[in-house]
């Protein structure tokens, strides 16, 4: 039944979309604007200078546009290694790790509005402080993190936190950094802001990698464990109080997470294992806030990147295919049905929504 709704779905690609590559740069037309849409980056093929491209799903018109930054701006590219995608004020905030920069475009006509590069900053994950007007972003391999000007993207301060910081969190004057340390670093830097020192430096288990706050106001923060420790260890999920600071509960996992952990309205937050044997992700697995009660591999398969439509609650999930092909977008219900694929393109690594 799968293959046979992939057929009809890549039908339809062919017979709508605005161009049959989605892989190259030169046929691309302007996606037109629209209302709601879901903006995929894709990381691209690791080392392509040029890799990194963004896909947008109209929701209204149930049409997927490929390139969309070439086609709005002659062909220019975004960059190399697409990592992450933030979404404010009209505009998309727009973060390649292997080209070092950011690149902000206009959610009306895709049209390149800023840009800016970090040399040796090896960018990995953005926030928008929007109180502040400023950017935090993660330095993967400097340990530290940079405070941009939302305004002009340029460099205000630094803050040297823990070992290959990833997710972060903003709970009033705090910003709390993940230090992953790929499973080497077990601590997340809690920074006061606008002061910009260090107010802590929790330790929690091996990972820390994603961040997430629940309506009431609690992070939760999901460890991916460390499977060349000695004895290995396992993914864990911590509650934290950011008044207090205290770890409220955890939950120990029997196997590996890939540290993706997004929370919906619906009083659920959603995380992704690992795959035996896959680098790219895993299943599924559902939180039921009130109780910490577990679902395991709620939803199978091997995912790559995860998010929570804010409005509806359904769960975007990417397939990176393994970098072998174009990535998919699977759209599951709450309850865990698949409701809807499109096809993106290559490594899907991060999800907006404009509403």
């Amino acid at each position: 039944m799968r293959a046979q709704l992939l057929l009809a779905v890549l039908l339809l690609f062919i017979l709508t979309s605005c161009r049959k590559d989605p892989a190259g740069p030169d046929q691309s037309l302007p996606a037109p604007p629209v209302l709601k849409a879901i903006y995929v980056l894709n990381e691209g093929n690791y080392g392509d200078p040029a890799g990194a491209r963004l896909s947008l799903h109209d929701v209204d018109g149930d049409t997927t546009y490929y390139d969309v930054i070439e086609g709005a701006n002659n062909g220019t590219h975004l960059g190399s290694t697409g990592d992450d995608l933030k979404l404010y004020n009209g505009r998309a905030y727009i973060l390649m790790s292997g080209s070092e920069n950011i690149v902000v475009v206009s959610l009306v006509d895709h049209v390149i509005q800023q840009s800016a590069t970090y040399p040796g900053s090896t960018p990995h994950d953005i926030l928008i402080d929007s109180v502040r007007s400023r950017i935090y972003m993660t330095r993967l391999y400097a340990n530290s993190i940079l405070i941009l000007d939302l305004a002009s993207l340029s460099v205000l301060d630094s803050v040297t936190v823990g070992a290959n910081p990833q997710g972060m969190a903003l709970s009033g004057n705090s910003l709390f950094v993940c230090n992953s340390g790929y499973g080497g670093d077990r601590t997340v830097t809690v920074i006061a802001v606008p002061a910009d020192t260090i107010r802590a430096t929790l330790t929690l288990d091996d990972g820390p990698t994603g961040i997430a706050a629940a309506p009431d106001g609690k992070l939760w923060v999901a460890c991916t464990g460390n499977a060349f420790a000695s004895p290995p260890t396992t993914g864990k999920v911590f509650v934290l109080n950011p008044s207090t600071l205290a770890v409220e509960n955890s939950i120990t996992f029997t196997e590996n997470l890939w540290g993706s952990i997004v929370i919906g309205d619906d009083g659920y937050a959603y995380i992704v294992g690992v795959t035996s044997g896959s680098f790219y992700g895993g299943p599924i697995h559902r939180i039921f806030l009130s109780t910490r009660a577990v679902r395991i591999n709620f939803v199978q398969g091997t995912f790559f990147a995860l998010a929570v439509d804010p409005l509806s609650d359904e769960i975007y999930a990417a397939d990176a295919n393994e970098f072998m092909a174009n990535g998919e977008m699977n759209v599951f219900s709450n309850d865990g049905a698949l409701m809807q694929f499109f096809t993106v393109q290559r490594g899907p690594g991060a999800i907006a929504f404009k509403r």
